[in-house]
């Protein structure tokens, strides 16, 4: 039971959590408020409190995001990456997670310098092997392709450590009673590992989607088609023209933040436990 002192320093530290998250959140409230609002108004209202205020809602209160659906292909751009990231997830989490399966419960010759090796890869920064990836597609014929995209993609050495730490913990008599009924490994990973292991496939999920819509240099280098570009080279392309104003600009980023923000609220939950198993998981 809390006493009267504990629940005053609960509150105040909620108050203090509430305006400091109020505080970071500043950025984009200006953002969403004045995507709605011509230049004329973002540029008086600057230097005031309503800077941080929606207008009215009248005829012209989409008129920023109308002109970009409408006069850009951002829709397109949009859609693309949903399905680049909808395949990573299911490819990731197959490939990821049967190697993660393998080196938590098959013993094989030097599984362990396998996953000292793929501990190494997880400090290696993308932008240091994406000249070799981008070689290799480039020999395979793959350049402006959805698969010369994805493939270099779908293995992630973090995803395979994440997977595994958290396989570790399985009960290996699940798979000896699985056996008895004459379940295949591959059946009993699609059947029984995965639905118990629901926290870090979401996580997965999530951390691949985040990573997919985010991503700039490799799709910039992989696609010159219009129709296969990303949102992200969307955005930069739409921002980046003449004609675009300023207002406009504030709609496109606005469309681009905002899935994130929902994705990463509506599974909040699920990150932080499948972060945290994998954290307290040994082997």
């Amino acid at each position: 039971m809390l006493t009267k002192k504990q629940k005053r320093n609960n509150w105040i530290l909620v108050v203090i959590l509430i305006i400091a998250s109020l505080f970071f959140l500043f950025p984009v409230i200006w953002m969403l408020a004045n995507s709605f609002k011509p230049d004329a108004a973002i540029t008086s209202d600057m230097n005031s409190l309503s800077a941080f205020v929606p207008p009215a809602i009248n005829g012209s209160f989409f008129d920023n995001y109308i002109a970009v659906l409408t006069n850009t292909s951002f829709i397109r751009y949009m859609v693309n990456t949903l399905f680049y990231a909808a395949l990573l997830i299911v490819l990731g989490v197959i490939v990821n997670g049967l190697a993660g399966y393998a080196l938590a419960k098959i013993k094989f010759p030097f599984r362990e310098r396998w996953l000292l090796i793929i501990m190494l890869l997880m400090i290696v920064p993308m932008e240091t092997i994406i000249t070799i990836h981008f070689l290799f597609i480039a020999k395979l014929g793959l350049l402006n392709t959805v698969i010369g995209y994805i493939l270099p993609m779908i293995v992630n050495p973090f995803n395979i450590f994440l997977f595994r730490q958290v396989f570790v913990s399985l009960p290996d008599d699940v798979y000896e009673a699985a056996q008895l009924d004459h379940c295949r490994p591959i059946k009993y990973f699609f059947t029984m590992v995965l639905p118990m292991s629901k926290s870090v496939v979401a996580t997965v999920s999530v951390f691949t989607f985040l990573n997919v819509w985010n991503d700039y240099l490799w799709p910039s280098l992989v696609f010159t088609s219009g129709d296969l570009l990303t949102a992200q080279i969307g955005l930069n392309a739409i921002t980046s023209n003449d004609n675009t104003t300023m207002g406009q600009t504030l709609a496109v980023i606005t469309m681009v933040t905002i899935p994130v923000i929902i994705i990463y609220s509506l599974f909040s939950k699920q990150i932080v436990e499948g972060v945290v198993s994998t954290g307290s998981k040994e082997g």
